[in-house]
């Protein structure tokens, strides 16, 4: 059985880029836009920080579930080979 310490955000990366890259970094992308598209239009800052905060906080939740997911697959697969 593999140890905890093979599970890794890059090997996960490498193996879903899609499904990674958007669940881990497209929230983040949105709350930067988000927080220029008010400092551009000069609107109050506050919300759009706020949401700022959101979204970082939901993709850490995403990623991190996304990597439970990807250990219990990579442990069905080796239960599988046994």
């Amino acid at each position: 059985m593999t140890d905890n310490g093979d599970v890794t955000f890059r090997k996960m990366l490498r193996e879903w880029p899609v499904q990674t890259s958007l669940f881990s970094f497209g929230p983040v992308v949105l709350a930067a836009a988000q927080l220029l598209n008010g400092f551009y239009f000069g609107s109050t800052l506050t919300y759009h920080a706020l949401f700022g905060v959101v979204m970082v906080a939901f993709a850490v939740l995403v990623t991190r579930h996304h990597l439970v997911t990807f250990r219990i697959r990579q442990l069905e697969n080796e239960s599988q080979n046994f």
